[in-house]
């Protein structure tokens, strides 16, 4: 029974991180599109909500792989900056707009501080006034989710932490307790902090619990940080074409 179990939770882990990450383009890509063009369309943008909470999950699991942290965080905070621009031109038709900042800072924010609570070193000792600093940054400098958006990250970080120290006996006892603990505390955190309208991101779990631990047959890691600031031009083009 045991390995039937075990068995059958593998074969609902069919998505490659590849595969993660082309289904929160997608989403994303439908929510800018049904903000720019449709006037804040009420389905395109609960579509658009399952794609944070897929980024932050693989966030984590890029921390816990990477053979240099340090350089996955400088070339995430530099796509950041790069980003900034288009996401004004997309978001707001303007060049510079500090009233919001991109997602990918928000990302590289989230990424410092669970390096930091990661760390065996000089700044693991300060991790939690790190964090906590992460956090407010994110949302004084108005980071898209703010300092809700670093919380989830740290929720998925510590849960991650609590599922691979697991041994094998109690692992698939970790995966469910995972799945409830997940759903719990990210419901609180958008209540309290983004809305109700935000709960669709729930929905996220689903792909999120069909990963496979893979990255995939092909190196896309590149395209992946370059169709943000790419995707939002396209879309900031068009629109000027059209109007």
């Amino acid at each position: 029974m045991e390995y039937n179990e075990e068995t059958e939770e593998r074969g609902l882990r069919r998505l490659s991180s590849n595969a993660l990450k082309l289904t929160a383009c997608v989403c994303m890509a439908v929510d800018h599109i049904g903000i720019v063009f449709m006037d804040n369309n009420y389905i395109m943008r609960a579509v658009g909500r399952l794609a944070f909470p897929v980024f932050a999950f693989l966030l984590v699991q890029g921390l816990m792989r990477t053979s240099d942290v340090r350089r996955y965080l400088l070339r995430l905070g530099i796509f950041a900056v790069v980003s900034e621009i288009p996401f004004d031109l997309a978001m707001h038709d303007t060049i510079w707009y500090p009233g919001a900042q991109n997602i990918l800072f928000t990302l590289t924010a989230g990424l410092f501080a669970i390096y930091a609570m990661d760390s065996r070193g000089p700044i693991g000792r300060w991790k939690v006034e790190i964090a906590l600093a992460a956090a407010l940054l994110a949302e004084f400098l108005r980071f898209d989710y703010g300092m809700a958006g670093v919380g989830i990250i740290v929720m998925f970080y510590l849960i991650e932490k609590e599922r691979s120290g697991a041994d094998a006996y109690t692992l698939a006892y970790f995966n469910k307790k995972q799945n409830i603990e997940i759903v719990v505390l990210s419901s609180l955190v958008y209540i309290l902090c983004l809305g109700m309208n935000q709960l669709y991101a729930l929905l996220a779990m689903i792909p999120v619990n069909m990963y496979s631990g893979e990255r995939g047959r092909m190196k896309l890691k590149y395209f992946f940080y370059l169709f943000y600031p790419l995707h939002l031009l396209l879309i900031w083009f068009i629109w000027k074409i059209i109007h």
